[in-house]
């Protein structure tokens, strides 16, 4: 006795083809597209930048770079100059003096760009704290380049070399005098006697001092006490430290270089 045929609908065996289908996908490639789905939702999104500060936060240079309102700055990186300016902008500066603590073993052009961005924005004094040498001031009052205009030719400009000498010349340019290194660093008694004399031949009330681009703070800022020191009628009421390291000899240059 035969058994009845089942008759199986068109329309049923359509969407069965079509659920073999589905089902015959690449495993491979819905895994990788999953995968790749989970490491973009994964991912953090950039932290948004921090408010403005109401009042003037910690704004420090150490070995590492520029370490300003909780924000470092990689001066390896390109941009860096770009970044500095940025986050100083954000800072309540409103035309008041601003504090910065330099650390020994910081770069001088790193704390140069940082003294020549907050006069940028409004600084007209920066007050710099370094640990420097017992007989010399622990901290000096520097104005930013970029508050500086038409100093006398005359006024005193020193700086330390990449040799550890240093040199002492007008701020217009010319000739002036070098003294080798000392034992342990810079000959700072030599220079500090050729400072008070050019100090006193001049009657501009303003300083620049500089350190080469290799030569750590400790220096340059020791550097900077010495002309302090060094101005016996107490005159120079405008330390200057350019955003350029100047170049002995020839006149010195103020601000960005074009």
């Amino acid at each position: 006795m035969r058994r009845p045929t089942l008759a199986i609908p068109a329309c049923a065996l359509f969407f069965s083809s079509l659920i073999l289908l589905a089902g015959c996908d690449d495993p491979k490639k819905s895994g990788t597209a999953s995968s790749a789905a989970a490491t973009t939702a994964a991912m953090p999104a950039e932290p948004p930048p921090p408010p403005k500060p109401k009042s003037m936060p910690d704004l420090i240079v150490d070995p590492m770079g520029p370490y300003l309102n909780g924000q470092r700055v990689d001066m390896t990186q390109e941009g860096a100059a770009a970044k500095i300016a940025k986050i100083i902008k954000e800072l309540p500066i409103e035309g008041k003096p601003v504090t910065v603590i330099a650390e020994k073993k910081a770069k001088t052009p790193h704390v140069a760009i940082v003294v020549s961005e907050l006069g940028l924005a409004g600084a007209p004094k920066v007050l710099i704290k370094t640990d420097g040498r017992d007989d010399l001031p622990k901290e000096i009052t520097v104005t930013p380049d970029s508050r500086v205009s038409s100093p006398p030719g005359c006024s005193v400009s020193t700086i330390v070399m990449k040799d550890l000498s240093t040199a002492v010349w007008p701020f217009k340019g010319g000739l002036g005098k070098r003294h080798r290194k000392g034992f342990a660093g810079p000959d700072l008694s030599h220079t500090a006697e050729q400072l008070k004399k050019d100090l006193a031949a001049c009657d501009s009330t303003m300083a620049f001092f500089s350190g080469d681009d290799t030569i750590g703070w400790e220096m340059t800022y020791n550097l900077a006490g010495t002309v302090l020191t060094s101005d016996e009628k107490k005159k120079i009421d405008t330390l200057v430290i350019p955003r350029e390291s100047p170049v002995a000899g020839r006149p010195v240059t103020l601000g960005k270089k074009e």
